[in-house]
């Protein structure tokens, strides 16, 4: 009976219309909303994008149990999310020193370590347990819920990564299985850290930018040395062209290698100006009938 009234309800072409109509206008109404957190602004199309991708979700449930004939979220627009988040920047070495010395011990310990090993903020960095650490090896054993088959490959940790760990180790005693524990509870690992990061690039006069970037910084350093095999191993990609999207500043990159190009270009011969090629004596004839 539940089902047959659901298929009455959802099964009509003009009532499916009208009740996708309805989506949109959640989706409009949402985004015009005050958020919570801070009411002079409106809630971000990430969010909304979510609660979306939750109700479309429900409707594909009672689809594939035949309640309804056709989902009325199916094909509604989601918004841009890549509009709303921080512009990419790089981290320059004098940036990186004042935000280190801003930050509270564990979070120092936290921005080396991801800057070094270019893990995942949370899964792969603030939620790591001292057995996953192998500092005799110079590995990180990574474990649970990953984000690729790819991302369980080990980490390797250079000499300054192992020498802060030991450091941080000993300061903590054993108090705690994870690197960073919790204030509340030290059997469980530190639940965020955004407030700190923001209040320690506040306190290093550093324009914002989300901690998950220096996963960013750590391939883009990496990219001016290593070969895109090395990139793709270091960053765990299960494709080799996914460092695009995460190397920044190539800038300077680019130009380096124009002017290169250039040089072997017109080997030693002047290049190309806006002058005219003839003598200064010819070029003020010629500017002199002009007048």
């Amino acid at each position: 009976m539940f089902s047959k009234n659901l298929q009455q309800f959802f099964g009509d072409r003009n009532l499916i219309d009208i009740h996708r109509r309805m989506v949109e206008e959640y989706r409009e109404y949402r985004r015009r909303q005050p958020s919570q957190r801070d009411p002079k602004i409106t809630v971000k199309g990430a969010t909304v994008n979510r609660e979306l991708e939750c109700l479309q979700c429900m409707f594909q449930f009672a689809v594939t149990r035949k309640y309804i004939a056709e989902s009325p979220a199916a094909g509604v627009r989601h918004f841009d999310e890549r509009r709303e988040r921080p512009a990419k920047r790089m981290l320059s070495v004098e940036e990186e020193q004042r935000i280190f010395e801003a930050a509270p011990p564990y979070l120092r310990v936290a921005i080396i370590l991801l800057v070094q090993t270019g893990g995942r903020t949370y899964s792969e960095g603030l939620s790591l347990r001292w057995d996953q650490v192998d500092l005799e090896n110079l590995v990180i054993n990574l474990a649970g819920e990953l984000k690729t088959s790819d991302s369980a490959q080990p980490v390797p940790l250079t000499r300054q990564a192992c020498e802060l760990l030991r450091e941080w180790k000993n300061e903590q005693g054993q108090q705690s299985p994870f690197l960073f524990p919790s204030p509340c509870d030290s059997n469980k690992p530190i639940a965020s850290a955004k407030k700190a990061w923001r209040t320690t690039l506040k306190r290093a006069g550093v324009s914002y930018f989300p901690i998950y970037n220096l996963r960013h910084v750590f391939c883009t350093r990496l990219s001016w040395v290593a070969p895109d095999a090395v990139i793709q191993r270091a960053m765990r990609h299960s494709s080799p062209e996914t460092k695009r999207v995460y190397q920044l500043g190539l800038v300077h990159q680019v130009r380096e290698h124009m002017e290169r190009a250039n040089d072997k270009a017109y080997q030693g011969r002047e290049a190309l100006h806006l002058r005219d090629s003839a003598s200064a004596e010819e070029c003020a004839k010629k500017m002199e009938a002009c007048k």
